[in-house]
């Protein structure tokens, strides 16, 4: 292999496999395949969700002048959500299970909604429509977001928040979007208002999803459980990168998700092409700092040193790196890491 190509190898790995967002949440698609978020008003809590495996999104296929029809992934930030698109994502974040009994609503929800739409319907979070139908094919409106993501609450206390001038005391939604802005998982407009009736959008959703899952915090866990789950991974990391035979990932991966664990498994073949022209090493500064908590949601910081040497090569790069955490049943997973020259 040409001096070179290592260099920019080297440089690939270390900064896919310990300096970039990242089972469970499995994703297909990484956060810069999408072509209609960066420059969106929400990106930095779209990004979080499709980094989590909880955004999906759409592929669709565009016409490039030198490549032709070409196939790329779409986020489509200003396109409206459904009740039923909604509910499925809800129940991804929230990480339920089927329920073997159906809702007993009195239209028919699609079969790719039903299990989001029983499970959250058996957890009290949606309650359908005064006539009995649910209406999965309506769009979700603002304050009917605003309820079910306070019905997912842990925090059950009352809370009083912003006066918005358009959500009067009787509307039915006001005691939901008080709470909600309490909380923080709305802010609504720079008009003083929250326009509860409209429909929301696609990126407003995902901005509303993401506070919901950062500011519930009444069942936080201890920093000894947050910190146990990443040090296991990383001492997991140490000791498979540092070993003299092949690099072998497979402990890493029960402890990550969604983007980190798709970047994890590209990073073994390069990380053993490395070992083969060269000494990698990998250590971790014990104990990490736990930055921020939730109930589902925790970022936590490290001091690491990633160095690859040969005859002729010394690199040596030495980073804090900042862990993402999401909680998926009552387990611990990593979905994203970033260096503070990053952040």
């Amino acid at each position: 292999m040409k001096k070179y190509s290592l260099v920019v190898l080297i440089a690939t790995v270390f900064i896919m496999l310990f300096s970039v967002p990242a089972a469970a949440n499995q994703t297909d698609y990484m956060v810069g395949d999408f072509t209609d978020i960066e420059d969106h008003w929400a990106y930095d809590q779209m990004s979080e969700l499709i980094a989590m495996g909880i955004l999906k999104g759409y592929t669709e296929t565009v016409y490039d002048r030198e490549l032709g029809n070409t196939r790329v992934q779409v986020v489509r930030p200003d396109q409206n959500v459904t009740r039923a698109e909604f509910a499925a994502l809800l129940y991804q974040a929230l990480n339920l299970k089927p329920e073997g009994e159906t809702a007993p609503f009195s239209d028919k929800i699609p079969s790719w909604a039903a299990d989001a739409v029983n499970a959250l319907f058996k957890a009290g979070i949606v309650k359908g429509n005064p006539d009995g139908s649910f209406k999965a094919g309506n769009n979700i409106s603002r304050a009917e977001i605003a309820t079910m993501l306070v019905q997912a609450l842990n925090d059950r206390s009352r809370q009083t928040g912003k006066a918005f001038r358009d959500v009067p005391s009787w509307h039915w939604a006001y005691d939901n979007i008080q709470k909600a802005s309490a909380v923080g998982i709305i802010n609504g407009m720079p008009d003083g208002k929250f326009v509860p009736g409209r429909s929301a959008k696609r990126g407003e959703v995902m901005v509303m999803l993401y506070r919901f899952m950062l500011d519930d915090q009444t069942m936080a866990p201890d920093n000894s459980e947050l910190l146990s789950y990443t040090d296991n991974m990383l001492k997991a990391m140490e000791a498979s990168i540092n070993s003299t035979g092949p690099v072998n990932l497979s402990t890493v991966s029960r402890y990550v998700t969604g983007e980190q664990e798709a970047i994890v498994a590209d990073s073994q073949a390069a990380l053993n092409d490395l070992k083969q022209n060269g000494t990698v090493s990998y250590k971790v500064n014990y104990p990490g700092t736990v930055i921020s908590k939730s109930d589902r949601l925790a970022e936590l910081v490290y001091d690491t040193v990633s160095t690859f040497k040969t005859a002729t090569t010394n690199l040596e790069q030495r980073s804090k790196e900042h862990y993402y955490l999401m909680k998926i049943g009552d387990r611990w997973y990593i979905y994203s890491n970033m260096d503070d020259r990053m952040l």
